[in-house]
């Protein structure tokens, strides 16, 4: 018997030694799904994800008087802060993905790896009947060099702004439709915005 023949998955595959967040490709989406293993340390981190991400989902009125919801993971580098950043946002929009003639969405690859944890089965399962937004990106990718005042704020005011329509390097510019199904338009807006 040789070595490899111990192991389930071929040891000769190929696997991605960084995550990024940009890297969604299909092929990249399933196989960073399949590949994540959740350690007893890793459980207890996506447990506390969800404690404080649930409220939002059993009472969003509440959540919506509080401020919304907002978690903020830190460690040190090369910990898997990215890694578990991205799974959660590819489990919390419940992403479909597609390798080898097999279809799964995110929540199929839980289900397997969490089967006897039923009750945090069951908050990620009703974390996704509620529509997400999630909104991941690589903070130094987009960041201006030259702009060391508020330079987090401001990245993360562009990216947040990109993704509802306005232009990220101005804030006085907005993309818009005049009506669904049409062409987005460019106008001025208010600098106040």
């Amino acid at each position: 018997m040789q070595l490899q023949q111990l192991f389930n998955k071929d040891i000769t595959r190929p696997i991605n030694g960084v995550v990024k967040a940009d890297q969604v490709e299909n092929d990249t989406v399933f196989i960073e799904l399949d590949e994540y293993v959740i350690t007893a340390e890793l459980k207890g981190h996506i447990e506390q994800f969800f404690k404080y991400y649930m409220p939002s989902v059993d009472d969003p009125k509440k959540a919506s008087m509080t401020g919304k919801s907002g978690i903020w993971v830190s460690g040190f580098f090369g910990s898997g802060k990215s890694h578990f950043i991205k799974i959660m946002s590819y489990l919390l929009k419940n992403v479909e993905t597609t390798h080898e003639g097999v279809n799964k969405r995110a929540i199929d690859f839980f289900e397997q790896k969490l089967e006897e944890d039923q009750m945090l089965l069951g908050d990620m399962r009703r974390a996704i009947q509620k529509e997400n937004n999630v909104i991941l990106f690589n903070i130094d990718s987009r960041a201006d060099t030259d702009d060391k005042e508020d330079a987090i704020l401001k990245v993360f005011l562009k990216v947040f702004n990109e993704k509802n329509g306005l232009l990220g390097r101005s804030r006085s510019y907005c993309r818009f439709r005049t009506r669904p199904r049409c062409s987005w338009q460019t106008a001025r807006i208010p600098s106040c915005i």
